[in-house]
């Protein structure tokens, strides 16, 4: 127990004075351990204190540990008693405390860890170790990505255990340098009260001097399985939105971007390439300047055109060719204006990989 390991320290700063006796009894007044090695295994009476024999209870963290036994012919035994119980029980309480950060630490880690794995979702084992740790699957949590190139203070990240606001919360350091929380939230919060919320802990943690040089969030997800989806969705906004330094970046914001990303443009543009051959007829940088003004203007006509500073009939005529060459309804039906988006942004990484020299 933590109680004897410390005891031990106070038992050697004890025996420096030949004019004490220090022993930490149970509850029922036996000596479980004692300065004077004979005196082990004896019994004293707590209830009947003299000026020779002195009992004070030793509790830390709302447990009973027994009683401190200090023995001496000295005027000043009470004050020393007194000093000696003080430090005792202060000094057991910081041991206690930093035992439970981390442990704390340890299963948030090891949970984190299979929540996290890829090769094999071990419910079972999930689900034993919540019980375990207490913790609460009920909640909905979002991933909380945080890099800090100076590296974190693991004391400062076991804090966040202590705080009120840290009820419900997953830690872990993946390294010395990245920090993952799923953090809990409330149900039913709108886009912006999440925007909120999350701030808010941020600001706790910039408090307690956990600060990052980056801050991705994750979506929300209710369901343990779908935990590492919000953790991939972070390293996907750390990957892909580059001017991030020193931002709180949100994967809602970014919902347009990541699905398009998900899309295999390679098989849109052979589709495509099929009807036309894109590197000879069409100019390749006006189609996906016009694709891009459609979709930031909602495919509205007038205001596309004045964006692009075209008559509206011109960009008609531009669209009319798009719309033969394609094969696609992009004016008048919602599938033909995602399809010409596809096209855009396959184009786009067609452009890309022609620029580096890629073979096509």
């Amino acid at each position: 127990m933590i109680i004897d390991s410390v005891f031990k320290e106070f038992i050697n700063v004890v025996r420096e004075n030949k004019n004490y006796t220090i022993g930490l009894l149970n509850g029922e007044g036996d000596v479980v351990d004692c300065s004077d090695a004979a005196l082990i295994g004896g019994h004293r009476d707590i209830s009947s204190p003299d000026p020779y024999n002195l009992y004070y209870p030793v509790k830390a963290k709302n447990f009973d540990y027994g009683y401190l036994w200090l023995n001496g012919k000295d005027e000043n035994l009470s004050l020393m008693g007194n000093l000696i119980s003080d430090s005792l029980n202060i000094r057991l309480t910081y041991e206690i405390t930093q035992s439970t950060l981390k442990q704390n630490i340890t299963e948030d880690d090891r949970l984190v860890k299979l929540l996290l794995d890829d090769e094999s979702f071990d419910m079972n084992r999930i689900l034993g170790l919540i019980e375990e740790m207490g913790f609460d699957q009920t909640r909905s949590r979002v991933a909380i990505y945080i890099v800090n190139e100076q590296g974190f203070d693991n004391r400062k990240i076991a804090k966040l255990k202590l705080m009120p606001e840290g009820e419900g919360n997953l830690c872990s350091l993946l390294s010395r340098y990245a920090l993952l929380i799923f953090k809990a939230v409330p149900e039913n919060l709108e886009n912006q009260q999440m925007k909120s919320y999350i701030g808010k802990f941020l600001r706790m943690l910039k408090d307690l001097d956990v600060t990052g040089d980056g801050y991705w969030i994750g979506s929300v997800q209710r369901k343990l399985r779908n935990y590492k989806e919000s953790y991939r969705h972070c390293l996907w906004l750390k990957d892909n939105e580059k001017e991030s330094r020193d931002k709180i970046v949100w994967f809602m914001d970014f919902l347009y971007d990541y699905f398009m990303s998900e899309i295999r443009l390679n098989d849109v543009r052979d589709v495509f390439d099929y009807y036309h051959d894109f590197g000879k007829d069409t100019d390749i940088d006006e189609l996906i300047q016009i694709a891009d003004s459609l979709l930031s203007n909602n495919f509205n006509i007038s205001q596309t055109a004045e964006s692009l500073y075209l008559h509206k009939n011109t960009l008609v005529y531009k669209l009319k060719k798009y719309e033969e060459s394609f094969h696609i309804d992009i004016r008048g039906d919602f599938k033909g204006r995602f399809l010409f988006v596809l096209i855009s942004a396959s184009l786009k990484e067609y452009r890309k990989r022609r620029r580096v020299g890629e073979e096509l």
